[in-house]
């Protein structure tokens, strides 16, 4: 009755163990695709084409003081 106790906690903890490792790995490799990632700059005028340029003259310029 004690070694199949024993044996049941062994493989338990080495189950859990193993189902961690391979989730922290997975997060590293995730990170490391992230890092590796290369995206080109670009304008914010380019994301979308309704947007108009506001001025220091412009009416959409409020003053505050």
């Amino acid at each position: 009755m004690k070694w199949k106790s024993w044996a049941f906690l062994a493989f338990a903890g080495s189950l859990i163990f193993l189902v961690l490792f391979i989730a922290d790995r997975q997060t590293k490799m995730g990170e490391d695709r992230l890092s590796r990632m290369k995206i080109p700059p670009q304008s914010a005028l380019q994301a979308d084409p309704n947007l108009k340029l506001v001025i220091e003259r412009s009416p959409y310029m409020r003053s505050e003081r």
